[in-house]
């Protein structure tokens, strides 16, 4: 079993650090931002900046980066660890304001993360989390507040975008992105497989030239099937059937062997590091045009326009949010939106 701790961080995907509240008595850090009526602490911005930089480390280290190289980026970026963290305060503000209830969902969510791990029920996860020093309350904290975010985005961004698509939004992605509702075809492949056996490459290759002039100038493929494949290579049982398969599912040097063929032409011999392969083409469906009015193409240039258009309208919605909520930050914290803000005054 995975650990607990790892399995649940995963699954929760925690906002870069919680937030502390203004009524809160037990506030003793200092006040890095106040948004609106909460605040974010210098506790709370010091563990975001912590957990952004080793995530960022994780990445750019699987790119072969360096310490000095993730330093540098780090820097770069720090400005921007305290604009997600407002952004998210804002959005879970914004989720109370519109009494959105995530209860259900966070329940469900803690339920599966249970079943996952092979727990039977949820009292012997919890004691689980605590062994681990996470409190359950704490972990169903996480997963509300990034429900109710992800639920306000849904709402006041998604929805509306989705709803607003029109025809001819449709038409023109469409006619844009054909390739995109193009079906790749499918071929359908036999094949005579000849090992080496205890021969030479040279012998092997030389006989399955052979075999494809035979098959070329009319002998049957399945009786060459039977006389060259061996009793152990499962296509044989099957009269030299490989199955169908679409372009991308096939090894490269196969499709490009196949590419030009038409049903019925077989390959030349094809290099395998255990013997030579003669493919035939059996069949080819070639690429299918899905037709603009097929339900199913409406409904994925709906999904496909609105999530074309989501990224700009999420960032349109949190500017402004941030442009209608009371932003104080204390001087020495770095926001790369508040110094955008004062270029412009400037």
């Amino acid at each position: 079993m995975k650990s607990v701790a790892v399995v649940l961080a995963l699954a929760l995907m925690i906002p870069l650090a919680g937030v502390a509240r203004a009524q809160e008595p037990e506030l003793v850090s200092e006040i890095v931002v106040r948004v609106n009526n909460d605040i974010i602490t210098r506790h709370d911005y010091m563990a975001a900046l912590k957990d952004f930089k080793a995530a960022l480390a994780r990445e750019m280290q699987q790119q072969g980066k360096g310490e000095a190289e993730i330093n540098a980026e780090f820097e770069k970026l720090r400005p921007t660890v305290l604009d997600m963290m407002i952004d998210d305060l804002l959005l879970e503000q914004k989720a109370k304001e519109l009494s959105i209830d995530v209860e259900a969902e966070v329940n469900q969510e803690m339920a599966v993360i249970a079943k996952e791990n092979g727990f039977k029920d949820q009292l012997s996860f919890e004691r689980a989390l605590r062994d681990q020093g996470i409190e359950p309350d704490a972990a169903r904290a996480s997963i509300r507040k990034r429900l109710q975010q992800q639920f306000v985005v849904q709402r006041e961004v998604i929805q509306p975008i989705f709803q607003s698509v029109g025809d001819k939004d449709r038409r023109e992605f469409y006619d844009k992105h054909k390739d995109g509702f193009t079906s790749q075809g499918e071929v359908t492949i036999s094949e005579i497989f000849v090992p080496l056996e205890g021969y030479t490459a040279t012998d092997i290759e030389q006989r399955a030239h052979r075999i494809v002039a035979e098959l070329r100038a009319g002998q049957d493929f399945a009786q060459a099937v039977q006389r060259y494949s061996p009793a152990s290579r499962a296509s044989r049982a099957q009269g030299g059937k490989v199955g169908t398969f679409r372009p991308d599912e096939l090894k490269g040097d196969i499709a490009a062997a196949i590419q030009d063929l038409k049903p019925g032409d077989v390959t030349e011999p094809i290099r395998l590091q255990d013997g030579y392969q003669i493919i035939r083409v059996d069949d080819r469906k070639p690429p299918v045009l899905h037709a603009y009015d097929d339900p199913k193409v409406q409904e994925a240039l709906n999904r496909a326009i609105t999530m074309e258009r989501a990224e700009g309208a999420r960032k349109k919605y949190l500017t402004k949010l941030r442009e209608d909520a009371y932003i104080k930050i204390t001087p020495g914290y770095s926001s790369a939106w508040a110094e955008a803000q004062a270029a412009k005054k400037s």
